[in-house]
């Protein structure tokens, strides 16, 4: 199977419907190539990026789908970034033609006709249903761009159809993509900016490209003369009229504004995702599944195999450690453990009533948890003393259970804890899975379950490590935020995973 080919085709409408027939040649990215005639012309092209990139996600699986927009050249070659090890082309077509207008193909391509069933009626198109395409020197879009995808993809090829000379893409920076479903999961910028730039310079890299990151809605079109057009989606136009209004201030021309619609998601996979083709919906497929490669651990024992689990309050850990363990999981939790030291004649209960007073311990002689945290939770001084304490010796009490759980057969053991992150004990494990949810849904679980106020109830959450830095070190990451089922389907897929791995690693 080539890693990457091309695909000319003689009938625009046509196009999709290779795509499920070339998947089983091609299997990272595939340019599709109208050649010349009537169906190059910018309005059937326009009708067909919809119609291509709607319904690549169902018929091309995980190809990385780019529908080429330079018009054929008899002189210029035709440029790919990407390596070819498969050229192909439908049988109207010449091979000596076809050949011709790539640059350096080496020998070892293969080339070869392909084509799909006779019974295809090849008028699918449609062409008196076609849109003009009014053309613009300087267009603008913007976006978050995370994991380019089909829908992003129609909406960057929309631009670079209409813009004869330049086109610029605002990436939204950090402080714009809080708000977004599991936005902790959103790549770099770096990365997204990267990735947009390789997709423009594919389809056409005749037009200048300026890849930048934005801070606000406007970006750069705020203030700079030379915009024509910005090309939005449905969800996005409200912007548009934003940035009008601020052009408008600043004495420049408006806009012109081109909608594309909502491309739906005919891959949807739970009831939980849109129904539109989005990142939200690429983020949530991740949950579950191996984002990070575990590395070898030289300090602790090749078996039992240590899942540490991080997550902070009230995110759900403990609604995943049941499921684990009905996976056939041993558990160690750390925080029981902590709560077990406590315990009146131990030597972390001594320590802690005179570190922080006799009002902490209750009349039975244990540690008032409620109480305790009501003094550390509002002074990073006290909470850090107490995690002093407190930490070397919760985990070397976990560790001894965990040597123990190997002894007696157990080949996973999940070692769950609320610190985890911040103490390190992830150095303790062989993988790190981390569970989370929205902040806002934390503090309410939180209010509900240990009768706080919501000062309080925040007060905790802010305490603990974010999100992102749970993120930041996970090799898998679950959030119970939706339904049991979907939190179930994100476990099934961990652990299927984790098996496989296991088994490989015997």
């Amino acid at each position: 199977m080539a890693n990457n080919g091309i695909l000319f085709v003689s009938n625009a409408a046509k196009a999709h419907k290779y795509c499920s027939k070339v998947s089983k040649f091609v299997k990272n990215v595939l340019y599709i190539k109208f050649h010349s005639g009537p169906d190059s012309s910018l309005p059937i092209i326009n009708k067909q990026i919809v119609n291509l990139y709607t319904k690549a996600s169902t018929q091309c699986g995980n190809l990385d789908v780019r529908l080429m927009l330079k018009p054929v050249d008899p002189v210029e070659k035709i440029k790919t970034n990407k390596s070819l090890q498969l050229i192909m082309y439908d049988r109207e077509l010449s091979k000596d033609v076809i050949v011709n207008l790539l640059e350096k193909v080496p020998p070892e391509t293969q080339v070869q006709s392909i084509d799909i069933d006779e019974n295809f009626f090849s008028n699918e198109l449609g062409h008196n249903e076609v849109e003009m395409v009014k053309t613009y020197e300087y267009v603008a879009l913007g976006g978050t761009f995370d994991r380019l995808h089909n829908g992003h993809k129609i909406l960057l090829s929309q631009a670079a159809l209409r813009a004869t000379k330049h086109v610029t893409v605002g990436v939204t920076d950090v402080n714009m993509i809080q708000s977004k479903t599991l936005w902790e999961l959103i790549e770099p910028i770096e990365k997204r900016m990267e990735a947009v730039l390789d997709f423009l310079r594919d389809i056409n890299p005749d037009l200048e490209y300026n890849v930048c990151p934005i801070q606000d809605v406007y970006g750069p079109t705020k203030d700079d003369p030379r915009f024509q057009l910005i090309v939005v989606s449905e969800e996005t136009k409200r912007g548009a009229i934003k940035i009008n209004e601020k052009r408008q201030t600043n004495g420049l021309q408006p806009l012109d504004v081109y909608t594309i619609g909502i491309a739906e998601d005919l891959d949807q996979q739970s009831n939980e995702e849109e129904t539109k083709v989005s990142s939200s919906n690429f983020r949530m497929r991740l949950l579950g599944t191996l984002l990070k490669e575990p590395k070898p651990n030289p300090n602790i024992p090749d078996w039992p195999y240590v899942i540490g689990l991080a997550g902070g309050i009230a995110s759900g850990k403990s609604n995943i450690t049941n499921k684990l363990k009905l996976k056939g999981a041993a558990v160690v939790n750390c925080d029981i453990i902590a709560h077990e030291l406590y315990k009146p004649g131990l030597p972390l209960n001594r320590t802690i009533s005179e570190e922080f007073g006799n009002d902490v311990i209750t009349e039975h002689g244990e540690v008032d948890r409620r109480k305790l945290g009501g003094i550390v939770f509002s002074d990073k001084e006290k909470l850090e003393k107490l995690n002093q304490i407190v930490w070397p010796a919760v985990i070397e009490e976990a560790q001894r259970r965990i040597k123990a759980l190997g002894s007696q057969g157990y080949k996973v053991v999940v070692m769950e804890a609320a610190v985890m992150v911040r103490a390190k004990w992830y150095t303790y494990c062989h993988q790190l899975w981390a569970v989370i949810v929205p902040p806002a849904e934390a503090v309410k679980r939180l209010q509900e379950r240990n009768n706080l106020s919501e000062e309080e109830a925040k007060q905790r959450v802010d305490a603990q490590p974010s999100n992102l830095e749970q993120v930041a070190q996970a090799n898998i990451v679950f959030s119970p935020y939706w339904s049991y089922e979907y939190t179930q389907v994100q476990i099934d897929r961990a652990w299927e995973q984790l098996q496989k791995y296991l088994a490989s690693r015997k």
